[in-house]
């Protein structure tokens, strides 16, 4: 089933303007990681997707490699140059100990259930180096209740700020920060776009956008205000 997992997202193509946001949500979300961690270092990204972090990774300085499960999403990054393992996570394919970042945004949200969950979060405990950190973006399922089924057929594990914490502390983890966002938006405008995104969920909008066929520009809407929370979590140092 690899050769067809995740078609629909590898054929899929950012606008100019989608490009140049996601850009601005990657370098926000570096520098969040390397107020945690400096590089030089070992970083491990689950899920790069079409490899938007990766280029910004390697000219900070990081060692990058990748864990890819779409083989034409695992081969389009490979022409790139870059070092791609084509494989499901968990198990994560990382020797004990050999990565001082395990970076993994909107993947966790995609796990089978509660043990499949658990499980990544021990492989990344136990990839890490003690000290190393687990950076984690997921959706807060308490703002995007149906979207966030509706977005990815592939949604299985609900993601909310409670939930995550329990499951990074049971695994071992120290969490030290938390920030949500709406794209780059954090703080009271991210509150003002959370706000907004009320008018895109009025009861009855989706019938009316079948009948006025404007439901793929209703999705864009609702997929750029999807609120999203990082964590920044440590493996400790005397583990």
């Amino acid at each position: 089933m690899a050769d067809s997992f995740y078609r629909w997202f590898s054929e899929r193509r950012l606008t100019a303007f989608g490009s140049a946001r996601r850009g601005r949500i990657e370098r926000s979300r570096l520098s969040l990681l390397q107020a945690a961690i400096a590089p030089p270092g070992d970083m491990l990204e689950i899920g790069p997707g079409t490899g938007s972090l990766a280029a910004g990774a390697v000219a900070a300085g990081w060692r990058y490699r990748a864990i890819e499960a779409s083989e034409t999403l695992a081969n389009e990054l490979r022409a790139k140059g870059l070092d791609v393992t084509l494989a499901w996570a968990p198990p994560i394919v990382a020797t004990d100990a050999s990565c001082d970042v395990v970076y993994a945004d909107q993947v966790l949200e995609h796990m089978s259930g509660i043990d499949a969950a658990r499980h990544f979060v021990a492989e990344t405990l136990r990839a890490l180096r003690p000290g190393g950190v687990c950076f984690i973006v997921v959706p807060d399922y308490l703002k995007e209740r149906t979207f966030f089924w509706d977005v990815d057929y592939t949604h299985n594990f609900v993601t909310t700020e409670r939930r995550m914490r329990q499951l990074l502390c049971d695994g071992g983890f120290d969490v030290e920060r938390v920030v949500r966002s709406i794209g780059v938006a954090t703080g009271p405008a991210r509150d003002l776009l959370a706000a907004g995104a009320l008018l895109v969920n009025i009861p009855g909008l989706d019938a009316l956008s079948r009948y006025t066929r404007t439901e793929e520009a209703l999705f864009r809407i609702r997929k750029n205000l999807f609120e999203t929370l990082t964590f920044v979590a440590r493996k400790p140092a005397a583990s």
